[in-house]
């Protein structure tokens, strides 16, 4: 059998990564080798046997000798905690489609948005099954497949859906310029994901530094407002700083991808189902965050938040930066609590501590930059502090999400954001009642993160603080 066989390889993954023949056996089994193909490619009877064989190598080697060495994971770098500035792209993206013309073109442009958004997750998700195996090389061979792959897809997606838009509605401001809008959202979106899991945040800022640089410069513009990008008749020339930042970006993600392989290891089925719940997380997290937007645009009736005031989910975004640091945190201190204490009640009572203490730390950030946010509007719209609170409470929920997910209870956390995307679906079912304001649907919106975190804020409560779930 060839060195380069993937069953050989993944025995020899295997042999080098497991300390006992059952550890060897799920390894094997989780890599596609059955015990027919134990029997047939090895000649043994079953994983269980290949498993004590290839242990009794005595040249296997020690400790994991088959994980190709990498960098350190990206939450080792002083830089993860600085990627909160990074999430800010999608939201903008998002808020700049309000004031446009045409609710068409912005429509496609947010979809465009949401299904980028979700598959980042599912990128995102399905990297890290690579990284959990110490398989840095693998990795990055699937982040950039990922990546072209998705480019691809954007563009034939955004294509199909811009053609469809002119055959079936009266719209005439979708052109090409919409689709490359909407495959460079998504180039970016998934060239970030990339960018990120390769430890390479500070290439994308980098890369922001052309988009920022039009910004500025269509700022300085006599009479220039926050005109958006999505309205009728914008020229392609003036999209060519962002355009820029675009190929930068994926240029530079393609970049960093250097020294991709072949995986040690296949991902298992559980992996794939895992990235199918990350991907309904994303959707559904994406659609929390730009609710505003949504609601505006399927109801044009509807009084229109006014663009420094839908500016105030900007904190939320940034936020989400110092949600992961804190998880991770989170996640250290209780693998340090799972050393010193011998009393899973003691455990359980000092790990839900820290879970306490970081939603206050989150909470109190996060209320700190709203209110700042809410100052800097300073458009005498009492909606602001009104949707302030929003974006504060689902902020607080989402982290409560973000730390249940890290305790293993996804599936939980994909039911309420579920639940929560589908109360206010039914908010937007009734949208078209004449006396139905922007006022309402955000204390729609409001009671539905405090429902949401309320439901969260009970399930940390039941899998940290009950003891007998620690044993």
């Amino acid at each position: 059998m060839s060195a380069l066989d993937p069953r050989r390889v993944a025995l020899d993954h295997a042999a080098a990564s497991s300390t006992t023949p059952l550890e060897a056996a799920v390894v094997l089994e989780s890599a596609g080798i059955t015990d027919v193909v134990a029997a047939e490619r090895f000649g043994t009877t079953d994983v269980f046997a290949l498993g004590e064989l290839a242990l009794a190598d005595p040249h296997r080697g020690l400790s994991e000798p088959a994980a190709r060495p990498g960098p350190r994971a990206p939450h080792g770098r002083w830089w993860f905690h600085t990627r909160g500035v990074l999430y800010a792209i999608p939201a903008l993206v998002a808020l700049a489609s309000l004031p446009a013309g045409d609710p068409v073109a912005s429509g496609l442009v947010l979809a465009g948005l949401l299904a980028a958004w979700a598959a980042g997750y599912g990128v995102t998700s399905m990297a890290w099954t690579h990284l959990n195996n110490l398989d840095l090389p693998g990795a990055k061979r699937f982040l950039r497949r990922a990546l072209l792959v998705g480019i691809v897809l954007a563009l034939l997606a955004s294509s199909g859906a811009v053609l469809a838009a002119l055959v079936f509605t009266s719209t005439m401001s979708v052109d090409l310029t919409t689709v490359l809008l909407l495959t460079g959202q998504a180039a970016y979106l998934l060239a970030a994901v990339v960018l990120l899991l390769c430890g390479r945040e500070p290439w994308l800022l980098v890369a922001l530094v052309p988009a920022v640089v039009g910004a500025v410069i269509a700022l300085r513009q006599p009479g220039a407002g926050p005109v958006s990008a999505f309205a009728t008749g914008v020229p392609v020339r003036d999209l060519s700083w962002a355009a820029s930042s675009v190929v930068l970006a994926v240029g530079l993600a393609l970049l960093a991808t250097r020294g991709a392989q072949r995986p040690l290891v296949r991902p298992a089925r559980r992996d794939l189902a895992e990235a199918g719940v990350q991907v309904g997380q994303g959707l559904f997290v994406a659609v929390l965050v730009v609710f505003p937007a949504i609601d505006h645009l399927v109801d044009p009736g509807f009084d229109p938040l006014p663009l420094s005031v839908t500016l105030l989910a900007l904190p939320l975004v940034l936020g989400m930066g110092l949600a992961e640091s804190l998880a991770q945190r989170f996640r250290a201190r209780c693998v340090a609590l799972l050393a010193e204490e011998r009393s899973t009640a003691r455990f359980a009572v000092r790990a839900l501590w820290l879970a306490v203490r970081a939603h206050l730390v989150f909470a109190g950030a996060l209320a700190a930059a709203m209110a700042g946010a809410v100052l800097l509007a300073g458009s005498g719209d009492p909606r602001a502090v009104l949707l302030g609170a929003d974006y504060l409470v689902l902020g607080t929920a989402l982290f409560a999400a973000t730390l249940l997910g890290l305790l293993g209870r996804g599936d939980r956390v994909l039911l309420v954001l579920a639940a929560g995307v589908t109360a206010l679906a039914a908010l937007l079912a009734h949208g078209g009642h004449p006396h139905l304001s922007s006022t309402t649907a955000i204390v729609w919106h409001l009671g539905v993160g405090t429902a949401m975190l309320l439901v969260l804020a009970v399930q940390v409560r039941r899998t940290v603080g009950i003891p007998v779930r620690h044993r």
